[in-house]
């Protein structure tokens, strides 16, 4: 064998590919394991000399096993919130949750590879991840799941792979149960910003709002359709366009509390009283919703709760046990505060109490 790389170093998946093993032998034998056969290690640790490919050896652990969290964002209120229930549920079992993010190896698109993912978990010695909204192809979960590590992704951006385990919320009754709110306010004029169309709990929530607004007799104008990042700017600019137009809406709907703040900054400059001019309604409940000016009325995902499921998950998997199922939905609830009334009623500083209603 040759060495074909001089200047740049060698990953795991070539030498896994070099020996002809899997990338899970490969990991084993550079991270020292007994389980592998004499032939096979022999092979194995002449590919790692061949591209002279770095163990990455560490100081001695804690001893305890340990997680991943992948997440594309780490710095949002939403993230922080899974992050938070996430580590609470890892300190309770006894394991450390490790955040990564998911940004540095990757496909064009931003997702990770199979080989890429799969040996940043291996040559970590992970017992299993939690992935956070990045989306994840089918051939990555496929290479985690064969190498027998638990994976569990929260709001997953599509369905690669049939078999995924995941955990979200009952976005589309949490979509319905905002529609409702304003439809039942008497707002008919009503326009709704989601999250991108390739985020499934985006578009169920956004299935769900409209789906009841044309039922009710009221679908929303096409024109006040708009799916956007979840990006206070970006929805900035879109309320902006909405609120200086001839025909503008009574109430809008955003895809998350960061949209909403967007909404909010923009009905300021258009000078339009929020609720009286217009209703604002925001997804997630973070604690942004309740720190706006005015408070936002909110869709509260229970997050935390949403962070801990999964590190329970992958845990009772690494275990050996099977999950209650493979799609786990908690329940949404709307919160009731400051930014919604009936429409042309002007106020100044309503005042409402929090109340959690679930969705009917």
């Amino acid at each position: 064998m040759t060495n074909p790389r001089t200047e740049t170093k060698a990953t795991l998946a070539e030498v896994a590919a070099l020996a002809g093993v899997s990338l899970a032998t490969a990991s084993k034998v550079a991270n020292g394991r007994p389980d592998v056969a004499q032939g096979t290690r022999e092979r194995v640790e002449r590919a790692i000399a061949e591209l002279r490919y770095e163990t990455s050896r560490k100081a001695p652990d804690s001893g305890r096993p340990s997680i991943a969290f992948l997440a594309d964002v780490i710095t949002s209120t939403y993230a922080m919130e899974v992050l938070r229930g996430a580590t609470e549920a890892a300190e309770e079992l006894g394991v450390d949750l490790v955040v990564e993010r998911t940004h540095r190896s990757t496909d064009p698109d931003g997702t990770p590879t199979a080989a890429a993912l799969t040996q940043r978990l291996l040559s970590a010695n992970r017992i299993g991840a939690v992935v956070l909204t990045a989306g994840v192809r089918g051939s990555a979960y496929s290479s985690v799941v064969e190498a027998r590590l638990p994976m569990v992704v929260i709001d997953p951006l599509d369905s690669a792979h049939p078999d995924m385990i995941s955990v979200g919320a009952t976005n589309w009754l949490g979509g319905r149960s905002a529609a409702e709110h304003l439809l039942a306010l008497g707002h008919r004029d009503i326009a709704v910003m989601s999250g991108p169309a390739r985020s499934l709990s985006a578009s169920a929530r956004m299935d769900g709002f409209l789906s009841v607004c044309r039922n009710a007799g009221s679908p929303v104008r096409d024109e006040w359709i708009r799916r956007v990042r979840f990006d206070a700017s970006e929805a900035n600019t879109v309320a902006g366009e909405w609120l200086s137009a001839d025909a503008r809406p009574t109430a809008i709907m955003t895809g998350s509390d960061t949209q909403a703040v967007g909404v909010l900054r923009a009905a300021h400059t258009a000078g339009v009283h929020i609720p009286g001019d217009l209703s604002v309604i925001s997804y997630d409940d973070t604690l942004l919703a309740s720190w706006a000016t005015p408070a936002l009325t909110a869709v509260r995902q229970p997050l935390a709760d949403m962070g801990r499921r999964a590190v329970e998950t992958a845990y009772l998997i690494h275990r050996g046990k099977q999950p209650e199922a493979r799609h786990i939905e908690l329940t949404t609830t709307l919160v009731l505060r400051e930014s919604t009334a009936p429409p042309g009623r002007r106020s100044s500083g309503q005042v409402a109490l929090d109340t959690s209603t679930p969705p009917r």
